[in-house]
């Protein structure tokens, strides 16, 4: 459970950086 939610914070944080990069 910990590596998926792990997981999930990673995307979550990638997909930040992904926005602000576009921006």
């Amino acid at each position: 459970p910990e590596l998926a939610a792990a997981c999930e914070v990673w995307k979550a944080i990638k997909f930040e950086f992904d926005t602000v990069d576009t921006l």
